[in-house]
């Protein structure tokens, strides 16, 4: 075989190595972006090799690349070709794409959640505007007790099966975590009277939420979060956000029952 030939196929798999690799990384720090300079230094590589790799992976949407913190993140196409391999567990393009509108035109953050085991698993997030980046990754699990979405899914259960899910306690991931079984038992009983839930900072520090929960044939199974910093809150947007999370809650259901 001719050596060049050679040293081109070589070359050739070398650089699929390194998105291999890329990716690898990526997903190693979940929500946390990666500069050039630690990941050419991950993969041992010169920044002007990688640079070209990292940008056609952005133009293609495998990568994400946030220019203020000047950081690279994993991509909603690494998202959707997941979600297409796990088959029916997807969500769809059209529930994604109302999510996607009214974010943008709310200037919230928008999730969709359901539960599993003591946990809220994060299936769904929108943040077009990029406010809240760093909270809370698809796919990720976060103790429902300290989660306006969780509360929401926890709210149908009995304050016996609640605690059974939590058999070592309530633990705190903020200090406004609600750690008193009986606090948080007097919350679900607001919940199941309104059908709203909220979180303030318990979950994470500067993030205020509010969730409602989304039917398919009269059963609870999602739950539906906007979230938003504290520094951009006040009482009358969160009415309107409510709202319209309402109206937004009547779309998606529409949809559902038609799956």
């Amino acid at each position: 075989m001719n050596p060049e030939t050679t040293e081109i196929r070589t070359n050739q798999h070398r650089a699929t190595e390194r998105v291999v690799l890329i990716f690898e990384f990526l997903t190693e720090t979940e929500n946390i972006g990666k500069t050039l300079t630690e990941i050419s230094n991950y993969l041992d590589a010169p920044k002007s090799s990688i640079l070209p790799m990292l940008r056609t992976l952005v133009s293609y949407g495998y990568l994400h690349y946030n220019p203020i913190v000047m950081q690279y993140f994993l991509g909603y196409k690494l998202y959707e070709i997941g979600t297409k391999y796990v088959g029916e567990s997807n969500m769809s393009d059209v529930i994604f794409q109302v999510m996607y509108n009214f974010a943008v035109n709310n200037g919230v953050t928008l999730l969709l959640g359901e539960l599993v085991a003591g946990d809220v698993l994060v299936v769904e997030k929108v943040d077009p505007l990029e406010k809240l980046r760093l909270y809370k990754a698809v796919a990720r699990r976060i103790p429902a007790y300290a989660d306006s979405m969780g509360k929401i899914l926890l709210a149908d259960k009995s304050a016996s099966d609640v605690m059974r899910l939590y058999p070592e306690g309530l633990s705190p991931l903020t200090p406004k975590t609600i750690t008193d079984p009986s606090v948080l038992f007097e919350q679900l009983d607001t919940i199941r009277q309104t059908g709203v839930a909220t979180s303030d900072e318990e979950s994470t520090m500067y993030v205020r939420t509010v969730a409602i929960p989304v039917k398919k044939q009269d059963v609870v199974v999602y739950a539906l979060e906007a979230a938003f910093s504290i520094f951009d809150s006040s009482s009358e947007k969160e009415r309107e956000i409510l709202f319209r999370l309402h109206e937004l809650k009547g779309e998606i259901e529409r949809f559902l029952k038609i799956q």
